[in-house]
């Protein structure tokens, strides 16, 4: 497989293109020497022998005599030879690395490598595979990592990025670009796969957002413990949502519509003021964030803690997150009002 690299490729086709280079140029001395005395010029030799190594077949540029068309027999036996010697290295590189890498591994590692604030999704089993669904609606960067084949068909089918191998292990986190994440999604079924992908990663990048997967609700304090950021419980979530679907239908109706991102009807964003924002020390009053934007204020997330229904009065301050309702042009008002002040 060593033909397959790009070094080896140029090595090879040293031979062939120098007899191609050497084959063009004698036979444009050739037949220049040939036309001599009939009024033959270089761009006619030239034009002569190409016709002959490509055998388009013009025709003669000028008359030919007996030792002319000799002449021109071994230029079309050299030329070709040579042509299709420089085509057959160039297919058997292209087949080589195609053979070596019949998935495009290297290509999608390459793309893996230029990612910048994406999500790694560590396991995808029932959970994960939605976990990915939903940021691929959204439009979110992410890496699947998965050592199982099942999971590299589905990744493969819907063209994931996708590495196979166990996200425990800190060379697979590192390809996967863990440094240059903005979160991390631990899925898998085990908890304790949980808890080492979690550790690994919180000592690669102190900074990620960690949300992992707790198969036993007993684990949740452990996977926080261990670095999580948050940590869930998915039969507990289906058991709230299943009991609140009884009793307040139009509510999770409500949110699971405003929650859906991609939804343009109407949708609920956390929204962060830059440290740069001249909105820094105004009120909500002062901008007129629902007159501006559109936009409702449902909450300001101050220091961890939640400002629900934030009043008129209220000064913003650095480090201050907006959590707001509206369609997405309105958010986007908002986040651009925000921005500027």
């Amino acid at each position: 497989m060593e033909a397959s690299g790009p070094g080896s490729l140029k090595a090879r086709l040293v031979l062939p293109l120098t007899l191609l280079v050497g084959v063009v140029a004698t036979g444009t001395l050739g037949y220049r020497w040939l036309w001599r005395d009939i009024g033959g010029t270089w761009l006619d030799g030239l034009f002569m022998t190409f016709t002959t190594i490509t055998t388009i077949g013009y025709g003669e540029v000028k008359p030919l005599d007996g030792p002319g068309r000799v002449f021109t027999m071994a230029v079309a036996v050299a030329g070709i030879g040579a042509f299709f010697y420089t085509f057959s290295v160039v297919l058997d590189h292209l087949v080589a690395t195609g053979m070596a890498d019949p998935r495009g591994r290297r290509r999608m590692e390459r793309r893996i490598a230029e990612l910048e604030g994406h999500v790694i999704v560590a396991g995808l089993g029932r959970v994960g595979r939605q976990a990915v669904t939903e940021l691929a609606e959204a439009g979110t960067p992410f890496v699947v990592l998965d050592p199982g084949p099942a999971a590299a068909r589905f990744a493969e089918d819907r063209g994931f990025l996708h590495l196979a191998g166990d996200a425990t292990e800190d060379a697979i986190l590192e390809r996967a670009g863990v440094r240059r994440a903005r979160g991390l999604i631990a899925t898998t079924a085990n908890d304790a796969t949980n808890m080492y992908i979690v550790l690994s990663a919180r000592v690669l990048n102190p900074t990620l957002r960690i949300v992992a997967r707790a198969a036993d609700e007993a684990s949740v304090p452990k996977l926080l413990r261990a670095g999580a950021d948050r940590a869930i419980s998915p039969y507990a979530i289906g058991g709230h949502r299943l009991a609140h679907l009884i009793l307040s239908p139009a509510v999770v109706d409500f949110f699971e519509t405003a929650l859906k991102r991609g939804q343009e009807a109407l949708a609920i964003e956390d929204i962060a003021l830059p440290q740069s924002s001249s909105a820094i020390g105004r009120t909500l009053e002062a901008l007129s964030v629902r007159q501006a934007t559109g936009a409702s204020v449902l909450a300001v997330l101050r220091e961890g803690a939640p400002i629900p229904n934030p009043p008129p009065d209220l000064t913003l301050r650095a480090g201050d997150r907006l959590l707001a309702l509206g369609t997405g042009d309105q958010l986007e008002r908002l986040e651009k009002l925000i921005g500027s002040g």
